[in-house]
């Protein structure tokens, strides 16, 4: 899947970057403003779109390099994900069945904190472990893309994420229903929280996990004392049809 976050922005309409646009294409109403506080995900699936003159659109908003890359990709399967990812400013999320080479725990203690580590070590079904792993994967990436680092910028062994209790116990397992907020503390000061960034973790299409992370607004009392991270999940074929699924089967959410 390809995925566009925004925040306070409404959606791109084919009269603004279109430059083919289809014949007698269906009106598309603006969606309200976010709040300050409320975070708009978007999300296609290549899988539905089979319309050629469509990926022909939305070709023309590449650059001349950016179409290059895409044709460079091999086989017609990824060339429409290069393409939906660019044409949307994508970000990447997780299939919820990804499959490793190594084993989950050789990868985490390459990878994880040793908190991280400790916690994976606790879950004796390889399945469980496997999930858990992954979540944590798309929690510490979304953590890092929020810093505006790349991987090398902010290394997943330098801070832990886990997932706090209302009792401030970390939770473990399976069931994270009575999780209050996800936190973030440095490996080299431990029980020191970063407490400037909203999280959510939630699943889509039962088929992806997907994690959003953005900073609080620090000057706003309500954002400071809310733990809760405002989430709109809208699915979306561009310049053709958009479809609110936040409170749908479409979107499953673990902790926010």
């Amino acid at each position: 899947m390809s995925w566009l976050l925004r925040r306070n922005m409404l959606p791109l309409h084919s009269n603004s970057l279109a430059r083919r646009p289809l014949a007698s294409p269906p009106p598309l109403l603006p969606a309200p403003l976010p709040s300050p506080r409320e975070t708009h995900l978007w999300y296609v699936v290549p899988d539905q779109l089979k319309d050629a003159s469509l990926l022909n659109q939305y070709m023309d908003l590449l650059s001349p390099c950016e179409r290059q890359s895409v044709l460079r990709m091999n086989g017609e399967r990824l060339q429409k994900g290069a393409l939906l990812a660019r044409a949307l400013i994508g970000v990447d999320i997780e299939e919820k069945q990804r499959k490793t080479r190594n084993n989950i725990l050789s990868l985490a203690r390459r990878y994880f904190s040793p908190v991280e580590v400790a916690y994976l070590r606790t879950l004796a079904d390889l399945e469980s472990q496997r999930h858990e792993f992954i979540r944590l994967w798309t929690l510490k990436e979304a953590y890092v893309k929020a810093l505006g680092r790349g991987f090398s910028g902010a290394p997943f062994k330098d801070f832990t994420i886990r997932l706090e209790a209302s009792n401030s116990k970390q939770v473990t397992g399976e069931s994270k229903s009575d999780a209050s907020r996800i936190v973030v503390e440095a490996v080299d000061h431990p029980g020191i929280l970063m407490n400037r960034w909203h999280f959510a973790l939630f699943e889509l299409n039962n088929s992806h996990y997907a994690a959003v992370c953005m900073e609080r607004d620090v000057k706003d009392p309500a954002d400071r004392e809310n733990n809760s991270l405002k989430l709109e999940v809208w699915r979306t074929l561009p310049f053709v049809e958009d479809e609110c699924v936040t409170e749908t089967a479409a979107v499953k959410n673990i902790i926010r």
